[in-house]
């Protein structure tokens, strides 16, 4: 009766355990994809407001390619980001590659990124930058209170390489 009691008690643990894994593996799958769609949405933004719905504005710090050294704040955030879609038109961005990890409790997004604008004269301009954001869930939606923009520099002549392909 003992090893019966010891079997059903083994079988639950291992069912109990089983579901446990799949409902975490199902979580994190299902943060991956709302962290995916959340990237989508900034590189698809036009403007510095949109792109702020998706920042933690109690939190957000912005290491961008542009000086200043660091954006704090929402309003120091969104002032580097107006600073851009004032000065640009017809901005759009794609994907080169896009890799996003998470456990379901913090998420990170880091991908290579092309965009293509107009200045203010009207000349075609384009980049492809790296940029890394992090994430975290603040009144259950995923914000990035991190992100971090660069390019490569050339050390030779300490010129960042807007266009490279690899």
């Amino acid at each position: 009766m003992k090893r019966l009691g010891l079997a059903i008690g083994t079988a639950v643990a291992v069912v109990a355990l089983a579901l446990s894994y799949g409902a975490n593996a199902n979580a994190a799958g299902s943060a991956k994809d709302e962290i995916t769609a959340v990237e989508n949405k900034i590189i698809a933004a036009t403007s510095a407001d949109e792109i702020m719905k998706y920042f933690d504005d109690k939190e957000i710090v912005l290491y961008d390619f542009v000086p200043g050294l660091q954006y704090k704040g929402a309003t120091a955030v969104h002032g580097d980001e107006d600073n851009f879609f004032s000065n640009a038109t017809d901005v759009k961005g794609e994907f080169v590659e896009l890799v996003v990890v998470t456990d379901g409790k913090m998420g990170m997004a880091r991908s290579i990124q092309h965009f293509t604008w107009k200045d203010k004269e009207g000349k075609a301009q384009e980049a492809t930058i790296r940029v890394t954001d992090v994430y975290h869930k603040v009144k259950g939606e995923w914000k990035v209170f991190h992100s971090h923009v660069s390019v490569p520099v050339d050390p030779k002549t300490g010129q960042g390489q807007m266009n490279l392909k690899s």
